[in-house]
């Protein structure tokens, strides 16, 4: 029992200092990812065929869009795949760490498919995408490691989303 408790604690004491707010420069490093990844993610996709560009004409939709995005994908995942993956900024973090924060990643989405259907198992499985969600991954964890707040990833990660979904025409499963 003492052990559950302790690493409940651990993790715990993690998420608290994943959720303070970086200073100006965990902001500056978010521009810096930003300019790298969303561009190449971005044209991953459209390569892939998972895009099209073209703004979506729908407000309300882009509404649910956006508030769906920061909880689900951007808020949760970056719990999940940097926060409790990745060791606390300020720790050593082997290479391997990175790559199993980012592989871990990207093999979450293929099984969306089994949740959200057929049309959404197209997108999902598409080279371009995974690997537009690996380049995503990788940005992801490389801010998390200079900032050690979630904030500037999840800033990060619901761009992209909210990004291809409402400039790039990609499909949601959230929303119709």
């Amino acid at each position: 029992m003492r052990r559950g408790a302790a690493a409940a604690a651990k993790a715990a004491a993690k998420v608290r200092r994943a959720l303070a707010l970086p200073g100006r420069r965990g902001w500056r490093q978010l521009a810096i990812e930003a300019g790298w990844a969303l561009p190449l993610a971005a044209l991953l996709c459209l390569a892939g065929g998972v895009s099209e560009p073209g703004w979506t004409d729908q407000p309300a939709r882009l509404l649910r869009l956006a508030l769906v995005a920061l909880a689900a994908p951007a808020f949760g995942e970056e719990l999940l795949f940097r926060v409790f993956v990745l060791p606390p900024p300020g720790a050593p973090a082997p290479r391997w760490r990175i790559a199993l924060s980012v592989g871990l990643f990207v093999l979450w989405h293929p099984p969306q498919a089994l949740l959200f259907g057929e049309a959404w198992a197209a997108v999902v499985l598409d080279p371009g995408f995974l690997a537009a969600t690996a380049v995503l991954g990788l940005a992801l964890a490389r801010l998390y490691r200079r900032t050690g707040s979630i904030w500037p990833c999840v800033a990060l990660h619901w761009t992209a989303v909210v990004g291809w979904k409402a400039v790039l025409g990609g499909p949601s499963p959230w929303i119709g």
